[in-house]
């Protein structure tokens, strides 16, 4: 039996996504007029419409969406087979790099949504404050918090951050409107540049003398301040994108309402021909989805 043509049933599967000729145009980088061109094509070897054109927008019909699932699954299969050929190593496992934080506060307790739509994919965490080196460690993608620049590496942005001051409020004192009062409770100081950067516009902005804060814990990973803060051991300044869910769960008050914007945001980070790959595709699609939520 004589097959349509395949660039056909790519244009087809392309309009049929994005409901929208001129978006698969877009997509695929040719005109408008072509894609239509591909559509009637196909149209005519099945000799029946596949879609309903009303206004700007591009439906399916009962035919169209008779087939697409067909079309989208055979797709599937053929990048499926490319990305084997080609050397996607482990397409069935995702080894991924973050930070100490990240990994505990986001990661685990968040994954078995991405592995309840992608079963089929073993997530495999190595926690880690540096950037490792990725052939030697087999290390498919990292999360980095940062400017977005990495010496031979791609990145994507996951989200902005700003660095906000936070307490339990289980906290006693707490709950002060005084800020003399509230800056005499324990810090639990990261001495991270950008965290000190938002100490001191504190300080300046509530006219405190940053000498006479009372510091319990001084360290540069932002889990144990995250972990002491949650158990009501004291105040501090923490990056938003690691407790904003502790925030909305009302484990934790943003004191003041106090937020500083930092220049530096969550990225992924990876050698750019990773982000080909389906696995740190799918990743990056849930990673983001996570942070917006």
């Amino acid at each position: 039996m004589r097959m349509p043509p395949l660039k056909s049933l790519q244009v087809f599967l392309s309009a049929a996504r994005h409901k929208s000729f001129k978006a698969a145009a877009e997509e695929l980088f040719v005109t408008q007029a072509a894609i239509s061109q591909q559509i009637r094509i196909l149209e005519s070897y099945f000799a029946t419409p596949l879609f309903i054109r009303e206004n700007k927008q591009t439906q399916l019909n009962a035919q169209g969406l008779r087939l697409f699932p067909f079309i989208e699954n055979a797709f599937e299969q053929i990048k499926l087979g490319v990305n084997a050929v080609k050397g996607e190593p482990n397409a069935n496992e995702l080894k991924v790099s973050a930070l100490h934080s990240v990994t505990s506060l986001l990661l685990l307790p968040n994954i078995n949504i991405f592995q309840e739509e992608n079963s089929e994919i073993c997530v495999q965490f190595a926690p880690n404050n540096n950037l490792e080196s990725f052939m030697q460690n087999g290390v498919d993608v990292a999360i980095r918090r940062g400017f977005g620049e990495y010496q031979g590496l791609g990145s994507r942005k996951l989200t902005d951050d700003e660095i906000i001051l936070v307490a339990s409020p289980l906290l006693v004192g707490v709950d002060s409107q005084d800020p003399t009062e509230i800056f005499t409770l324990p810090l639990l100081e990261d001495t991270s540049s950008d965290i000190q950067e938002a100490i001191n516009d504190c300080c300046k902005q509530f006219h405190i003398n940053k000498a006479e804060l009372r510091s319990s814990i001084r360290t540069t990973d932002a889990l144990p301040i995250i972990q002491n803060v949650l158990a009501g051991q004291g105040i501090a300044f923490v990056s938003r994108a690691l407790v904003n869910h502790n925030i909305k769960m009302g484990q934790l008050v943003n004191v003041f309402d106090y937020a500083y914007a930092s220049s530096r945001a969550l990225f992924l980070v990876a050698p750019e021909h990773h982000f080909n790959w389906p696995k740190v595709q799918r990743f990056e699609q849930w990673a983001k989805a996570l942070f917006v939520s």
